[in-house]
């Protein structure tokens, strides 16, 4: 594996990516099958490990995110990714031009997870923008846990009109269901139980609907769910899996937010699809 800490260098190598993968670090298996996944359709692999500041909302989240960079290099290079790029804040913005804040799709970003964390999808869309530009990748593969992130980042694409696939991979869990994430460290034991309250709350409006319960009252029963749990739910909502809009004659998919302590937690499941492949 090749690693770069200088944009120039990686630029100057050109190396030609078939399929990127942005990540923060601090690596878990929900990261490792997205590499697992690039595999399945490409060649020539690059890893990002970048914590880009821009996108929390609290200081403090951002100065307390867990950094385990090398950890994260031994399983890269078990795993035999074939390029790592380690840049920093300054060397990417000197090789590459922001996103056009003008032409924020807010209709996704302030909704949902966006509109608890303000600012946070835009800065999403900044940094690909950018890692787009210096990486020129055929295809961006992430994991559909971040499914809201996933539906910007298609935006973004679209927006550019950039020839690039957007290939996502199911979320990884724990053998409760609880869907993997770097910010499950951050968990105690005992809470790391009450937290599987979220992928319970999901099954059980997947169950609701295949019932034939109206979408309604299948969020009403989920909110009613977490009267008496430890997670403090901060939304639920059930949209249309295509563009995360109220819509509800298509394939559907349920997301939901909340927090444990000081953890946020966010989770996701279809629970209709034509496809009978999610």
């Amino acid at each position: 594996m090749k690693i770069f800490h200088s944009i120039k260098k990686f630029i100057d190598s050109e190396v030609k990516i078939d399929s990127f993968i942005p990540t923060m670090g601090n690596l878990h298996d929900g990261h490792l099958s997205l590499i697992t996944e690039s595999k399945k359709h490409s060649e020539k692999s690059c890893v990002s490990i970048y914590i880009n500041g821009d996108q929390f909302t609290d200081v403090k989240d951002f100065e307390n995110y867990p950094k385990t960079i090398e950890e994260d290099i031994k399983k890269l290079e078990k795993i035999k990714v074939n390029y790592l790029l380690i840049p920093d804040k300054n060397d990417i913005e000197n090789f590459s031009k922001p996103f056009d804040i003008n032409l924020e799709p807010k209709k996704i970003t302030n909704d949902m997870c966006g509109k608890y964390r303000p600012g946070h999808f835009l800065a999403v869309m900044d940094i690909m923008h950018r890692f787009i530009q210096i990486v020129k990748p055929k295809n961006i593969i992430l994991g559909e846990k971040d499914y809201q992130q996933v539906m910007v980042i298609k935006e973004l694409i679209n927006i550019y009109n950039y020839d690039i696939s957007v290939i996502t991979s199911p979320t990884v869990r724990n053998k409760n269901g609880l869907a993997l994430s770097s910010r499950n460290n951050f968990l105690l034991d005992n809470e790391e139980k009450f937290a599987c309250d979220i992928y319970h709350a999901l099954l059980s409006a997947k169950i609701m609907f295949e019932n034939n319960i109206p979408v309604k009252e299948i969020i009403d029963n989920v909110n009613k769910l977490f009267i008496n749990s430890h997670v403090n739910i901060e939304y639920f909502t059930i949209r249309d899996v295509k563009t995360l809009q109220h819509s509800y004659d298509n394939d559907l998919i349920a997301l939901i937010a909340g927090h444990l302590g000081e953890v946020r937690l966010i989770d996701n499941m279809i629970i209709k699809s034509s496809h009978n492949n999610k």
